[in-house]
């Protein structure tokens, strides 16, 4: 790569969790909430969650705290 490239990507701001703020790096992976689309690291996200208004063969989805008390998310 040229060094024109090489800085180019270094000004791309990485993702920050919206609860605590840590930055997105190999070893802290972000998930995007279903329902408010902000990006949350693992520790402050809920996976694989279904509420009553979900068909059958709908995906499961990941859920922030606030959107599973909003929406009544429960663990599939």
């Amino acid at each position: 790569m040229d060094k024109e490239t090489k800085e180019r990507l270094k000004k791309i701001p990485r993702t920050k969790c919206a609860k605590c703020g840590s930055k997105q790096h190999y070893t802290n992976p972000m998930a995007k909430c279903f329902e408010c689309k902000k990006k949350y690291c693992f520790d402050h996200i809920w996976g694989i969650q279904v509420n009553n208004k979900m068909k059958e063969n709908d995906e499961l989805r990941n859920i922030c705290d606030e959107c599973k008390k909003k929406h009544g998310y429960r663990r599939a």
